[in-house]
């Protein structure tokens, strides 16, 4: 017994000194974060010291020994390499996939829906980085739209040129999923866009339909019929619309223009059959594409003026047209939405219930190709055209009118003129009616 107490003295010494070692390499190898949370929850009171009492946290970590193993070779790893930090990464860098649920989360707390269609708004919704300054995001229109245009001569008593015009428009939030929709133009800014479709029919005869045969230095009849996918961006902050539109159709007999004025002259008993339509243009495809823009100026409480320009290319009509519009009355900012909206909506936005304004328009264009006037691209078999020789290459067109809406209903009344379109024409005018009712 002697004997092995004091070989045990001889042995403490030993002992104390492999202690002291192992509990220095403890405390160099413990990660920096812990052991500055374990230095912070040293510091804190005793009496408050329990499970609650661990900064960001319920109770203290404990890590495994292969976690232990783990941090242990990135700490030899970092004695050896240089401290890197990626260059301009803000602090308020986050895991993706918590801020995408929280960006969503906001969007639905707020009943917005973003357009994904558009690049800005995928970079929104699935940017690494919060907080970004500057930040554009293209929200998806809630309201639904039933445009119907109407326009005919016969109330400025002719029946020549331009004579008949229908055009119907559907826009609704459903239409995003249209495979054409992404066919249209992107926009940069934050905004609201509002998808739709279209069908339109427009006529064209000589100077009178009362004689038969061809009106040779005349306007030849024609007609088409097509079908239109467009897209409207409408950017209140920048006072700034853009629409952009395919449009695939007909051009020729298989439009149905004749049966549509013939029907329509012989429901009236005081018109006469027109003649000369079978001398019409011959059928050809239809493509085109339309861009258009409209920016705002001036703008008052009851009164503004806006810029506008629009292009069209495609086997129908190749032209660039430049205007501008007035506006003066009682009515809601022009970008404050497509021109009518739901009472409650209206409410809800505290805009105007009830509108009531004139307006004034005038452009000019610039005209490249005329399918009406000089037949199709691809069919040149027509009986009769004008050649592009007798095509005027500058046409002035302006219009008046007044505007009245309410509560979801808009309707507009407007009178046009339109410059000779070729060599000895005349001037021309019509009336648009249209109707425009919020879903």
């Amino acid at each position: 017994m002697i004997t092995f107490v004091a070989s045990m003295k001889k042995s403490l010494p030993f002992f104390l000194i492999l202690l002291l070692f192992s509990q220095c390499d403890r405390v160099e190898n413990t990660p920096p974060a812990i052991t500055h949370a374990i230095g912070q929850h040293k510091n804190v009171d005793p009496a408050h010291r329990g499970a609650g009492s661990f900064p960001g946290s319920v109770a203290p970590p404990a890590l495994s020994v292969k976690a232990n193993r783990e941090e242990k070779k990135r700490t030899r790893r970092s004695r050896t390499q240089p401290i890197t930090t990626e260059p301009n990464v803000p602090v308020t860098s986050r895991n993706p996939d918590s801020l995408f649920v929280s960006r969503l989360k906001y969007l639905r707390s707020n009943r917005i829906e973003p357009d994904l269609n558009e690049r800005v708004s995928r970079n929104y919704l699935f940017s690494p980085v919060g907080n970004r300054q500057f930040q554009s995001m293209i929200t998806l229109g809630r309201e639904s739209y039933l445009r119907i245009n109407f326009d005919n001569d016969i109330l400025d008593y002719t029946d020549r040129f331009y004579t008949n015009g229908i055009k119907i428009e559907i826009i609704s939030p459903g239409l995003q999923v249209n495979p054409l929709s992404r066919l249209t133009l992107p926009y940069w800014n934050s905004g609201t866009n509002y998808y739709g479709i279209s069908l339109v029919q427009n006529m064209f005869t000589p100077s009178t339909t009362k004689m038969g045969g061809i009106l040779h230095g005349d306007r030849p009849y024609a007609a088409y019929l097509y079908v239109g996918s467009f897209k409207i961006t409408n950017d209140s902050v920048h006072k700034f619309r853009l629409a952009s539109e395919l449009d695939a159709g007909i051009i020729g007999p298989n439009s149905y223009g004749e049966w549509v004025q013939r029907s329509f002259h012989n429901a009236v008993p005081t018109n006469n059959e027109p003649l000369g339509w079978e001398y019409q243009v011959k059928n050809d495809l239809v493509l085109n594409y339309t861009i258009s823009f409209e920016k705002g100026i001036v703008s008052t409480r009851n009164f503004e003026f806006l810029l506008s320009s629009a292009g069209n290319a495609g086997t129908l009509y190749t032209n660039l047209t430049g205007g501008g519009q007035l506006r003066t009355g009682w009515f809601n900012p022009f970008f404050a939405n497509l021109g009518v909206a739901k009472k409650q909506a209206l409410g809800d936005a505290g805009l105007r219930k009830i509108q009531v304004f004139l307006f004034i328009k005038g452009a000019g264009k610039l005209v490249g190709y005329d399918a009406t006037l000089q037949g199709g691209i691809f069919d040149k078999s027509s009986i009769y055209t004008l050649p592009a020789g007798e095509i005027s290459r500058v046409v002035f067109q302006g219009s008046g009118g007044i505007s009245f809406s309410c509560n979801g209903i808009r309707l507009d009344l407007e009178q046009f003129m339109l410059s000779p379109e070729f060599h000895n024409g005349w001037w021309h005018k019509w009336v648009h009616v249209g109707l425009t009712f919020s879903l």
